[in-house]
């Protein structure tokens, strides 16, 4: 009876170095690096007033007005 935790620690113990080695392996050396490149400010930039006229004309729903000043409304808030 006591062998047992004996085997049970060293299984552990194995278990261990076993997780501790697969995870140094996906770790990389040295420092990390990030490399970004873009603007801060898109090309096809535009206001808040103008987008409920720009989303109802790309999508050829200029004839709903009705909805198109609720969309208004509700953008603006």
């Amino acid at each position: 009876m006591a062998s047992a935790p004996m085997i049970t620690a060293s299984v552990t113990a194995t278990a261990d170095k076993v997780v501790y080695e697969i995870r140094r392996k996906q770790r990389a050396n040295g420092p990390a690096t990030v490399l970004g490149i873009g603007t801060a400010n898109p090309e096809t930039c535009m206001s808040q007033d103008e987008y409920p006229d720009y989303y109802f004309r790309v999508t050829n729903s200029e004839q709903l007005l009705y909805l198109k000043d609720k969309f208004k409304r509700i953008y603006k808030s």
